[in-house]
């Protein structure tokens, strides 16, 4: 094994033990966090890009994670650390276009271990087409644990005097709308035939 290969090993072992320690260890104060997700809009103007980072919380939640994690073979721990993780971050996360859920174009994950504490936690970079419509939304059905902020690569599709300010975070919403403008401002965005 080469020295690059021996210490890529070392560095994917270390991540995975740290994120069993977290997750199986408990506060010595009695005290458990809840999960994190932060999500971010970016809107452009074929397309819609969501950042989603998701770190684990401590307690019951964290113990069925790691069995779910520990349910995989030793040989497939990262993986299913950050497929888990993954599937935590985006299970209550719905982005519609009017009332349409949108369905992924591509999804690249990253896992990570957050430096407060030593907790496993996931970043997304989620793809979506952007079609036709009046209303873009995010929907959470874990809004306590949610926040959410956007921001518009003029991209000619979001009606911007209605909008929310851009790059401010908003905690605890179930529900966020982004009015689009009625054309798109986009060749690539296509509206429904009324047939």
């Amino acid at each position: 094994m080469t020295q690059r290969a021996h210490g890529l090993a070392l560095s994917l072992a270390s991540v995975v033990a740290i994120g069993v320690l977290a997750l199986t260890s408990r506060p010595a104060w009695g005290h458990t966090f809840p999960p994190v997700r932060t999500v971010v809009l970016q809107v452009e103007r074929c397309e819609l890009v969501a950042l989603v980072g998701y770190r684990a919380g401590t307690g019951d939640a964290a113990d069925k994670l790691l069995a779910r994690v520990a349910s995989r073979p030793k040989s497939q721990a990262l993986e299913a650390m950050r497929d888990v993780l993954a599937s935590h971050a985006m299970t209550p996360l719905t982005i519609a276009v009017d009332g349409v859920a949108l369905v992924p174009t591509a999804v690249r994950a990253k896992l990570g271990v957050d430096g407060e504490g030593g907790r496993p936690m996931v970043v997304l970079l989620v793809s979506y087409a952007l079609p036709a419509g009046k209303t873009l939304a995010l929907s959470s059905r874990d809004a306590r644990s949610t926040r959410i902020s956007w921001t518009d690569r003029q991209s000619g599709r979001v009606a911007i005097p209605e909008a929310p300010a851009q790059g401010r975070w908003f905690t605890g919403v179930a529900s966020f709308l982004l009015n689009l403008t009625p054309s798109g401002g986009s060749a690539c965005a296509t509206s429904k035939s009324s047939d």
